[in-house]
């Protein structure tokens, strides 16, 4: 199973933007507000490549845009899936 399919059974959906840059989305309720969830590799530039790799997981405001937590990176993508 490819990384793509493993985040799409996990809720989460490809974004990418004109510049290039991609990401895993997926939308949520953070306290409250309507939010989404950013999962890329650890550097914040592109996609993780398996499950093994570190990623950055940020929070942001759906309407603002604006960051609302950044987690402390984790060290797979795996641990990331598996955290609670």
């Amino acid at each position: 199973m490819s990384v793509e399919e493993i985040m799409k059974d996990h809720g989460f959906d490809l974004s990418a933007s004109c510049a290039g840059q991609a990401w895993y989305t997926k939308f949520i309720d953070y306290n409250g507000r309507r939010a989404y969830i950013t999962v890329t590799d650890i550097n914040g530039k592109g996609l993780p490549q398996s499950l093994d790799e570190a990623v950055a997981v940020v929070v942001y405001d759906l309407r603002s845009g604006d960051e609302l937590e950044k987690y402390p990176d984790f060290d797979s993508l795996k641990s990331y899936l598996e955290s609670p």
